[in-house]
């Protein structure tokens, strides 16, 4: 068995101790012929991630002062289908009773392949 193979098995475990199946909610905005944007929304299936909140705080500083936010991350797959935040491309999803946004997905290699994905993500209701 090759490393990588080795990392993705060992990881699925990890997501298998505390799983979570969550549903993608993906809007894609396009640029339109008339200089506007065309809003689209589409449901990815069901995908089994890992959950969790990292132990160090970002501190943001703004009009109100010093905030300590606390990240929360999760993991995927090698082959899950998330897409971090940008200015065309937003993936959400509902856990428990909080809706999340993935700000950030991280491709983690090992020889050369994918063998898995962390992501930070926001709760945003």
């Amino acid at each position: 068995m090759e490393l990588y193979e080795s990392i993705r098995l060992q990881q699925e475990d990890i997501i298998n101790q505390n799983k979570a199946s969550i549903i993608i909610t993906r809007t894609t905005r396009t640029p339109s012929a008339d200089g506007g944007y065309t809003i689209s929304t589409t449901t990815k299936a069901s995908q089994d991630v890992r959950i969790y909140a990292k132990n160090t705080r970002t501190l943001t500083v703004d009009d109100g002062g010093y905030h300590a936010s606390r990240i929360t991350k999760m993991i995927a797959k090698y082959d899950a289908d998330i897409i971090g935040e940008s200015a065309t491309n937003k993936d959400t999803f509902t856990y428990g009773a909080k809706t999340y946004v993935v700000r950030d997905v991280k491709d983690i290699y090992t020889q050369g392949y994918i063998v898995f994905k962390e992501c930070e993500i926001e709760e945003v209701s």
